[in-house]
């Protein structure tokens, strides 16, 4: 019977992970997804724009297209690393905004620093009056105002987002590898090296994105268990 427990717990302690990985996985497809999924491609532009900034370049541009889409245009900065933020950094948020389930208030800070980010970055990067900068301030600002709100609003969008950017993440790879690997961003590495090692570098990318998602889901079981 504890084991029967401690299962239940576990599983209870993660209802609301469990309803956002089954509502994402049933309403993929769907038109109600749609702006959650041009939103994390926002969100990955975001992360090589950072990642562009870190390293001392400059961004020039950021853009995200209704096909899901999308380019950020920078000078300077460590290449390498600008090129890996796209698909990395989404899922080191995702599975921060995941981590953190254990400190409800941390993850509310989290969530509130993440949202501003977003639309400040959107702000200042992307061009005024297009659907991507709508989304992208807009859509920061509402989580923003659930951080703010209440613990329940912000754990909630935190939950959320961080399925949302982790589930995207393997998306992405999936239909990169599969289908225009010379045009995603470790193509455009592979490229830059002059080695044809986009499947290597993809691949790699994936592996360091997954096991930092199962750290994150890891920790918060041996939460729950402790």
């Amino acid at each position: 019977m504890k084991r029967i427990r401690y299962i239940l717990g576990v599983f209870w302690h993660f209802r609301l992970y469990l309803l956002s990985v089954v509502l994402v996985l049933i309403l993929w497809d769907t038109i109600w997804l749609k702006p959650f999924r041009i939103f994390v491609v926002i969100v990955h532009e975001i992360c090589h724009a950072t990642a562009a900034l870190l390293t001392g370049g400059t961004v020039l541009e950021m853009r995200t297209n209704p096909d899901e889409s999308g380019h950020t245009l920078t000078q300077g900065g460590f290449f390498p690393i600008i090129s890996a933020a796209g698909y990395v950094g989404s899922a080191l948020i995702g599975a921060l905004l995941i981590y953190t389930g254990s400190l409800p208030q941390i993850q509310r800070l989290a969530l509130l620093l993440f949202g501003l980010g977003c639309s400040g970055m959107t702000f200042r990067y992307t061009p005024w009056g297009g659907l991507d900068f709508i989304l992208g301030v807009v859509g920061g600002l509402i989580l923003v105002g659930l951080a703010l709100r209440s613990e329940r609003a912000g754990v909630a969008g935190a939950v959320w987002m961080g399925v949302m950017l982790c589930l995207y993440s393997l998306y992405d790879f999936r239909t990169d590898l599969w289908y225009y690997p010379e045009h995603t961003d470790a193509g455009i590495l592979a490229a830059y090296w002059g080695l044809p090692l986009t499947h290597v570098i993809a691949i790699s990318w994936a592996l360091f994105s997954v096991a930092v998602m199962y750290r994150a889901m890891r920790s918060l079981i041996r939460h729950q268990k402790g």
